[in-house]
């Protein structure tokens, strides 16, 4: 019996070692001014489809790393940002390809294009 709950708990918290889609905390760290930040798209995709894409807006700007939670399964993907700042008329778009493996929270370090 307990070891039914113990594969039945590794199977639910970790989607059968990375297989499955599992819920992760995704967060997005801009090489941009955060007080400046008035418009954010984050998006995410695996190879071809788009899994999940938010769009923001901030009248005083961003006051922390912004974070999106999505199910992920493990493999590669794409993390892309788009950022308008106070005064912009054009966004600064940002990518960064990532493997979750079998972490729940996973950080998006964006480097400047």
């Amino acid at each position: 019996m307990a070891l039914m709950l113990g594969v039945g708990l590794v199977i639910w918290r970790y989607g059968l070692f990375g297989l499955l889609p599992t819920d992760r905390t995704l967060v997005w760290r801009l090489p941009v001014s955060y007080g400046e930040v008035r418009k954010l798209e984050l998006q995410v995709w695996d190879e071809h489809d788009l899994l999940k894409r938010e769009e923001q807006l901030f009248a005083a700007g961003l006051v922390g790393e912004p974070t999106l939670q999505v199910p992920l399964s493990s493999g590669p993907h794409r993390a892309i940002a788009n950022v308008w700042l106070m005064g912009a008329t054009a966004a600064i778009g940002f990518q960064r390809e990532f493997n979750p493996g079998a972490d729940e929270t996973i950080l998006i370090e964006m480097k400047k294009p």
